[in-house]
């Protein structure tokens, strides 16, 4: 294991010592390298060409640190201990002599954060009870909704809307921000991004499958004139992101993502991969996990969160940020068999199976 910018981190984390309690590294970190400092931290750290995503949560995590409404569920949420770019803290401090085991993490970013007890519950989810499964989904929507800015009277926003809110459509990387509060237009426009990215990526069935998807969305894009938004969002609100132990949820974490969007297409992770689980878990549990395993999420998100259950135009809703994801990982990777298979699921309906009962 590389040896970590300890002296930066102490600084940050004075009462560390890397010798007595040395660096672990955790496992789902995906594009960030992400390291225990202890029980008590977390120390997230991002190539240069990643550096803004960084970036980015601490201002996320900054905002929601702000907001009296989410009181109940600070704990929960991550607290920004420290932030750093490796290079830019030895520059400040010539005392502090950048040395070869240091080097390699020259120009990358560090965001230090408190680390909370538990695994995530995608790693807990096969050894627990159908009662726990359900309650931490309960408990980890209950906590998005409040993020969303609804109190705890149903159907009551109690967060101010800015005059200059601006949604953020589309999934990750190729998500595209739109000043004003047109929800309809932002995904019009974000559907004309992803056409003109696949436009010469994809041959054959996949061109053919790409093209029906985006008409399909496009014919259903009058469902997303109906809005609650723009509210603060998670981005990436799935099992993997959400610290169990036990019964109880311990965090929320991973906000690199977040941005202001409409409730409902905050959900679209958490449903997508009750239906796909064995698409993001980790290797060992690849072939353990089937759909059967995760069928009770749905129903949890909608007791959750009663106001989406019975938004107007829903399914329609949904099948887009799920087609829109989906062609978003072709963008990355045109030879996907899993975005491929789930497209066409969506096609043939898959939508009504993590839709609330009676809808």
């Amino acid at each position: 294991m590389e040896t970590l910018p300890a002296d930066v981190l102490r600084t940050i984390v004075p009462e560390w010592d890397p010798t007595a309690d040395p660096p672990s590294e955790l496992t789902g970190g995906y594009s960030h390298r992400v390291f225990a400092l202890g029980q008590r931290h977390v120390v997230r750290l991002a190539p240069p060409d990643r550096a803004h995503r960084l970036r980015h949560e601490a201002l996320i995590l900054a905002e929601l640190a702000g907001r009296d409404d989410v009181e109940t569920f600070r704990h929960v949420l991550p607290q920004v201990v420290g932030e750093f770019d490796v290079n830019m803290a030895h520059a400040e401090n010539p005392s502090h002599a950048v040395n070869a085991t240091q080097s390699h993490w020259d120009r990358w970013r560090g965001l230090v954060i408190n680390r909370f007890a538990g695994v995530n519950a995608f790693r807990a989810w096969l050894d627990a009870s159908h009662a726990v499964r359900q309650s931490w989904v309960r408990q980890a929507v209950t906590i998005l909704r409040a993020v969303h800015g609804f109190g705890p009277t149903t159907g009551r926003r109690t967060m101010r809307r800015g005059d200059n809110d601006a949604y953020v459509a589309g999934w990750y990387a190729t998500r595209i921000e739109i000043a004003g509060r047109d929800w309809r237009s932002a995904h019009q426009k974000y559907l004309t991004t992803l056409r003109d990215r696949l436009a010469s990526a994809l041959t054959g069935k996949r061109r053919a499958l790409v093209g029906a998807s985006i008409s399909a969305c496009n014919a259903r894009l009058d469902a997303l004139g109906t809005r609650l938004g723009p509210c603060p969002g998670h981005g990436d609100f799935h099992l993997h992101n959400i610290v169990v132990s036990g019964a109880q949820v311990t965090g929320v974490i991973d906000w690199e993502w977040g941005g202001m969007t409409e409730p409902d297409a905050d959900l679209a992770h958490l449903l997508r991969w009750s239906l796909f689980p064995s698409h993001p878990a980790d290797e060992d549990l690849e072939h353990r996990v089937s759909p059967r395993d995760f069928s009770d999420v749905p129903s949890a998100v909608w007791e959750a969160y009663p106001e989406i259950a019975k938004l107007a135009g829903l399914e329609e809703r949904l099948f887009v940020y799920l087609v829109e994801h989906d062609l978003h990982q072709l963008v990355g990777f045109p030879d996907s068999t899993q975005a491929t298979e789930r497209l066409e699921a969506w096609h043939a309906g898959a939508v009504r199976e993590v839709m609330p009962r009676g809808a």
